[in-house]
């Protein structure tokens, strides 16, 4: 089963996935709007909420995936949203203030991530900023399974990198200024009182460095 395959289901049938990332979501959102952008360009649109809520803070959204039935949801709700992947983005140079990028990089294979920040860096202005997270240290054989149909190994959600703070600045630096990586962890709060119980402790160790499997990597680069 392929990448877009996998995320075709999850943005359209499986789409109630995506309602525990509003946490991590708005707290992009509201990075990005320290810069004060016109234009925002989401890569790999979800459920739509990012590029949703960029309209409603006065921005111009733009949405890149590969999934078209997404796409074509978003174009109808006045996002300018194209098919396309992060290695060929469909944007004209220097186009858009800032990029959010959210839990993406980690499904790319070496050929795409070589490729896709050069692309990032060609559509931002001079300055820009890139933001956006994976997750944080991720062992990827432990979310492994094996197809009861074809017998291949997959991950789970098709990841392929896995990223600490290291990888992650060195391999932005390559294109851009550095400015954060940092582990941080993002509580869905929308939970019962128990869920709210563990995502309140799990803040608590956060603020002490305490960082486990539920974290992401948190990083913003400007294009110098």
């Amino acid at each position: 089963m392929s990448q877009e395959t996998i995320w075709a289901h999850y943005q359209n049938e499986g789409i109630a996935v995506f309602h525990s990332d509003k946490s991590r979501h708005n707290y992009l959102l509201n990075y990005a709007a320290r810069i004060k952008p016109e234009a925002m360009l989401n890569i790999g649109c979800g459920d739509g909420y990012i590029e949703l809520e960029a309209l409603k803070r006065g921005w111009r959204a733009f949405s890149v995936d590969p999934d078209g039935r997404s796409i074509e949801r978003l174009a109808e709700r006045g996002v300018a949203a194209q098919v396309g992947s992060i290695d060929a983005l469909p944007l004209a140079d220097g186009s858009v203030d800032v990029v959010i990028c959210s839990e993406v990089l980690e499904h790319l294979t070496d050929a795409q991530l070589a490729a896709g920040l050069p692309e990032i860096k060609r559509v931002l202005k001079p300055g820009g900023m890139l933001i956006g997270t994976t997750p944080y240290r991720e062992n990827l054989s432990a979310n492994q399974f094996m197809c009861m149909h074809c017998g291949q190994k997959s991950h789970r959600w098709g990841h392929q990198q896995s990223f600490d703070e290291g990888r992650m600045r060195q391999l932005l630096a390559s294109q851009f200024t550095v400015r954060e990586v940092r582990p941080k962890y993002f509580p869905m709060w929308q939970t019962n009182w128990k869920g709210k119980l563990l995502n309140a402790a799990l803040v608590a160790l956060a603020a002490f460095g305490s960082h486990g499997q539920s974290a992401n990597l948190f990083f913003a680069a400007v294009k110098g």
